[in-house]
């Protein structure tokens, strides 16, 4: 036991010497600021909830955020950040389980599914924002082009 402390304070003291300590306090983008609409036949639907839920596998981390839609349909989720000492400094590769579903009328809609493997912001679509349209008419397909599940699509 009194040989592993020496080492561990030399892997400190050399990753701070390298400047890795930023490493350690820098800001983990979990979900990426969402706002959208919901519509139903292309008219806003206004009561609807809106249930945010993430899975951050590294922080074994599960949260449900909830919302409920506006007299124009909208809905928005602030971006959601974490932090985590051993996530900064062991390589790994992030997986961050994002959803949103949509409540309405006793159904269930999949509005967005999506497997996020970076920590970036804006990272889920390459630095472009989620901007949904979900239509509670459509069906949910997938979109390999965005890499996402559901009945969303990004506003034009």
């Amino acid at each position: 036991m009194s040989r592993i402390a020496p080492r561990w304070a030399m892997l400190l003291l050399v990753l701070l010497a390298q400047g890795h300590a930023m490493a350690f306090s820098k800001t983990l983008y979990l979900f990426s600021a969402v706002n959208g609409i919901v519509l139903l036949d292309g008219k806003p639907v206004q009561g609807v909830e809106v249930v945010q839920d993430y899975h951050w596998h590294w922080g074994d981390k599960q949260v449900k955020n909830v919302t409920t839609t506006d007299t124009q349909g909208r809905f928005s989720f602030p971006v959601v950040t974490g932090k985590s000492m051993t996530a900064g400094l062991l390589p790994h590769e992030p997986v961050i389980d994002q959803q949103i579903l949509f409540y309405y009328q006793g159904k269930e809609h999949q509005g967005w599914f999506h497997a996020k493997h970076n920590y970036e912001d804006l990272g889920e679509l390459h630095g472009q924002p989620l901007n949904l349209v979900c239509d509670l008419k459509d069906e949910p397909v997938g979109r390999p082009e965005i890499g996402n599940y559901g009945i969303c699509v990004l506003q034009k």
